[in-house]
């Protein structure tokens, strides 16, 4: 039984409600933190699309912006997570690329490429 659900672009975490600018993809859990992927229409821009929210419904981070660490020109949405048997959360973009993120920060740790 899952204590969370999805409403478009809201997720429902115990009753409380948390609201993101676009519909909601998929929800991962990782050391009591729900992993959200938004799902981001074709055409619009939007950029880390990787939330995090705690059990009382707070958003705790929202993914660290690739290009703060690494030299890339620019940043595409994500389109993938999975949850590593270490609890490491590991995201794809469209292009290919996936980064090892800390679940507690949502910083990247690791990069690497799918394609």
């Amino acid at each position: 039984m899952s204590d969370f659900k999805i409403e478009g672009s809201t997720l429902v975490v115990k009753g409380i409600e948390v609201s993101f600018p676009y519909k909601i993809d998929n929800v991962k859990m990782c050391n009591g933190l729900y992993i959200v992927l938004l799902d981001i229409p074709m055409g619009v821009k939007f950029l880390n699309n990787i939330y995090a929210v705690d059990y009382g419904g707070h958003m705790v981070w929202q993914i660290q912006d690739p290009r703060e660490i690494y030299s890339i020109k620019g940043n595409i949405e994500y389109v993938g997570t999975r949850i590593t048997e270490d609890n490491k959360i590991v995201v794809t973009n469209f292009s290919g690329i996936t980064y090892t993120l800390d679940s507690s920060n949502g910083f990247i740790i690791d990069k690497g490429v799918t394609k």
